[in-house]
């Protein structure tokens, strides 16, 4: 059995907890009508369509992912390491409400126990999440072939010296990753990846909530 680290194992149980909180008194289908609603206003500002019968991963999807709004069209494969706890606490998720969705309880960086490539991929607000960010990019390549789109979001630092007061404190317990844009750039060209481009999506005092739309090269 794979060994994570401690930082990685509290982060875990928080946004455990914090799914918990946050969804406490909220109808679920009034919660699940909003966040369809919220993922169709994010692929619309990223010009991202949702393409009929195409295979994709929704990498990290949490208890409510992009799966939720596509996969009535796309064939999708979803991935999160806290699926059966978010099933056992939140009434927003279900496994039988989504019969077309092939769920796996992964971490990302372990990726899929079968050899398989996804012809688009989603990683909304979960590579910050990892244990390992490097294997977790792995994984994602992995799991793609020239010609893949990729849509990957994450908050990143606005200001380059609070990097390592985060890292080492850390300042932000839900997220063990903390990296700059730069990072997140140099890394997906490093594993074959062309940027498209890059949109901050908010921004707020410390952090940037960016995208990267990418496509594989060959």
């Amino acid at each position: 059995m794979a060994k994570y680290t401690i930082r990685w194992r509290v982060a875990q149980y928080l946004e455990r907890r914090w799914w918990r909180r946050y969804l406490k008194g909220k109808s679920p289908e009034d919660y699940l009508a909003d966040k369809r609603s919220y993922w169709a206003k994010t692929l619309d500002q990223l010009d991202w369509e949702p393409v009929a019968g195409r295979r994709v991963l929704d990498a990290g999807c949490g208890p409510a992912g992009v799966f939720i709004l596509v996969h009535e069209l796309e064939k999708v494969t979803a991935l999160d390491p806290l699926l059966h706890s978010y099933e056992k606490d939140l009434s927003v998720f279900k496994q039988v409400d989504y019969p077309g969705v092939q769920f796996w309880q992964q971490p990302l960086e372990r990726g899929l126990p079968e050899e398989e490539t996804f012809d688009a991929i989603y990683c909304f607000n979960a590579i910050n999440h990892v244990d390992d960010w490097g294997k977790a990019l792995d994984a994602l390549t992995a799991h793609a072939h020239p010609g893949t789109r990729m849509v990957l979001t994450s908050d990143v630092h606005r200001h380059q010296f609070l990097l390592p007061i985060f890292r080492a404190l850390p300042g932000d317990a839900l997220h063990p990753q903390q990296h700059g844009p730069e990072a997140y750039r140099a890394a997906l060209k490093a594993r074959g990846w062309r940027v498209e481009w890059e949109e901050v999506l908010r921004r707020e005092a410390i952090f940037d909530y960016t995208a990267w739309v990418a496509v594989l090269e060959d």
